[in-house]
């Protein structure tokens, strides 16, 4: 499994620690909590979109994942998740599938890094 630097940039982890006054990770941890506690959701209405054919909820969780995933750095997943909503936007199911097949595997790594992340600090 690659590591937390593979995965996440690490200057929005930076930042995000950076916003508090005494470099607290409080912010992060919280935002690596919620993340987690969501995100699975999201590939879940992924795949029932997939599953039923309606390329709009796709979309819907695509956005959704896309934004958070690129507020904690996970800037591949973000891009997936781009091309997720770009594919099924257009009505294009067999990118929407190529697409999708990569978003599980993807989100693994991320939560992966994520766990060591939020283990440095507590």
């Amino acid at each position: 499994m690659p590591g937390v630097t593979e995965v996440l940039d690490m200057s929005v982890v930076d930042e995000l620690i950076s916003l508090s006054d005494d470099g607290d990770p409080e912010l992060l941890l919280d935002l690596i909590g919620l993340y987690l506690a969501d995100a699975p959701s999201k590939l879940d209405a992924v795949e029932e979109g997939m599953r039923t054919g309606d390329l709009d909820k796709v979309e819907r969780a695509a956005h959704s994942l896309k934004g958070s995933s690129g507020n904690l750095g996970a800037r591949q997943l973000q891009h997936t998740c781009e091309l997720l909503q770009l594919r099924s936007n257009a009505g294009d199911l067999a990118g929407t599938r190529r697409a999708a097949a990569q978003l599980e595997a993807m989100f693994d790594e991320v939560r992966g890094a994520l766990l060591k992340l939020r283990d440095r600090f507590v």
